[in-house]
């Protein structure tokens, strides 16, 4: 299966709204980070079903500035060939004054809380959902005239 830079793009584009409505007054460092699990593990498993294989990524809660922080992440993924794809992004600035007291001075005191992306398990549905979409693939490169062989059991001569 063939990844391509537009495929990748696209699901850059996917993912542009991934940190919206994320942030809800009063979090912990802790809460943030099991938000963003769940929607991660999502995007990995959506990824798993295209066809690529996940090896390694990060999630980080950064300080901007004194008044500001964003949460950022990065996945790498391998597909078929062997050949590594990226995926990062990161939100808007938020205001600091929306986390929990202590979670707004680790922030600011760290200056950055990384957390490392660990694979979901990838259940036998989606291994079955990413098989189909690979087969579903081959079958749209086919040339016209095997595409038609196939259908109708008679031999295209060239």
């Amino acid at each position: 299966m063939a990844i391509t830079k537009k495929s990748i793009e696209m699901a850059v584009e996917n993912i542009k709204d991934f940190f919206k409505n994320l942030i809800n007054p009063n979090m912990k460092i802790e809460d943030i980070a099991d938000v963003v699990s769940s929607r991660l593990d999502d995007v990995i498993i959506e990824h798993e079903k295209k066809g690529l294989h996940y090896s390694a990524g990060k999630f980080y809660i950064k300080a901007a500035e004194e008044k500001h922080f964003y949460l950022a992440f990065e996945m790498f993924f391998k597909d078929d060939e062997d050949k590594w794809h990226k995926l990062a992004n990161e939100s808007e600035l938020r205001d600091i004054s929306l986390l929990e007291e202590g979670a707004a001075k680790t922030i600011q005191k760290l200056k950055i809380i990384e957390f490392p992306i660990s694979a979901p398990e990838i259940t036998p549905e989606v291994k079955i959902e990413a098989e189909k979409e690979k087969v579903a693939k081959a079958d749209a490169e086919k040339p016209v005239e095997q595409k038609f062989d196939e259908l109708t059991g008679i031999k295209t001569e060239k």
